[in-house]
């Protein structure tokens, strides 16, 4: 045999080998990570889940009560406002239209009230005093005339048509002197009980009509109900708002932390049980106590643990109120309940 073919065999059986080698050894690597990743995992499942919230807080938007235009604000957003601090001013030129409406309403209203509580006039009780006077007057000269005439229709004088056509004239002079005697009565008397309560009523509705424009003016100056900070602005000076329209949003410090936890988290979290929750956004760890475990309801989802257990969790909302004030809290803050 050839020594050069021999070498040449002995070559090749060599690479043979040491490929396989490398074969069997990246397959032994790859074994033993995957072998070290299921047991990290079964590891990693035996640890305790981390228990992930969020900071919440109340908040309210500011509105107007009348379509009005916005003129001016005294507050940015981001800026702290404490109670009774004017936010924004707006105008509403139909509202102080209706109130000189309302005014003007009401001073009719006390005139006719004056009116029916001062009486009649004099002269007007004058004029219908002598017009009464010159009805009764009449009425004396219609009663004489006709105590003449009868007694020439007894006589045989005068025909029963005639005396007749006289009796008529002094009844109607008799009624025409009950009527001047009742507008003088009406006059001197003034106005019925009745007829002045209802102008008094029509004083007062013209008068609250003049508080209720009040307080939709005093509405264009929006003042904050509670202590804050301005989160949102939703309009621009001049824009122009409708009733109930949101012109800014203002977060109070009313805050609190919500968990949604599945129930077989939930063996030691009770209501009135003191918690500490770490806030990564601030860096600190504070005492806060539960105040509320909430079922989310049918409707909320539902952790699928059948593939493992069997059986599916329910979620539940909890929530814990700080039992010490928070360092520049913001809505949204990230909240990690301590073991």
């Amino acid at each position: 045999m050839h020594p050069n073919k021999d070498n040449s065999n002995k070559g090749m059986y060599s690479s043979k080998r040491i490929f396989k080698s490398r074969i069997f050894i990246s397959a032994a690597t790859i074994l033993a990570a995957a072998i070290i990743l299921i047991v990290f995992g079964l590891l990693k499942k035996t640890h305790k889940s981390t228990l992930q919230g969020q900071l919440e807080n109340t908040d309210y938007r500011v509105c107007s009560k009348v379509p009005s235009r916005v003129v001016r604000f005294l507050v940015h957003e981001g800026q702290s406002v404490h109670r009774g601090d004017t936010l924004v001013i707006l105008s509403a030129p139909e509202v102080n239209a209706m109130e000189k409406q309302a005014t003007a309403s009401r001073d009719a209203s006390e005139a006719v009230a004056d009116l029916t509580q001062e009486g009649t006039r004099k002269e007007a009780i004058s004029s219908a005093y002598d017009v009464w006077q010159q009805a009764k007057a009449h009425t004396t000269i219609a009663q004489k005339t006709f105590q003449r005439m009868n007694n020439l229709y007894q006589q045989g004088v005068i025909s029963a048509q005639r005396r007749d056509e006289i009796k008529a004239e002094y009844e109607s002079a008799i009624d025409a002197e009950n009527a001047a005697k009742s507008q003088y009565d009406m006059a001197e008397n003034g106005f019925r009980s009745e007829e002045k309560r209802v102008s008094a009523a029509d004083v007062d509705r013209s008068q609250a009509k003049i508080e209720q424009v009040k307080a939709m003016l005093n509405e264009t100056v929006i003042t904050a109900v509670t202590d804050g900070y301005v989160a949102e602005m939703f309009v621009e000076v001049g824009e122009f708002v409708n009733t109930g329209a949101p012109i800014m949003n203002i977060s109070t410090y009313n805050y609190w932390f919500t968990f949604n936890i599945t129930e077989d988290k939930l063996p030691g979290i009770d209501v009135g049980r003191h918690i500490r929750i770490y806030i990564p956004a601030l860096n600190e760890t504070i005492p806060a106590r539960v105040k509320l475990v909430k079922n989310e309801g049918n409707f909320a989802a539902w952790k699928a643990t059948r593939a493992l257990q069997d059986i599916d969790l329910k979620v539940f909302e909890v929530q814990a109120e700080p039992l010490k004030p928070l360092r520049h809290p913001h809505e949204g803050m990230s909240a990690i309940v301590v073991k």
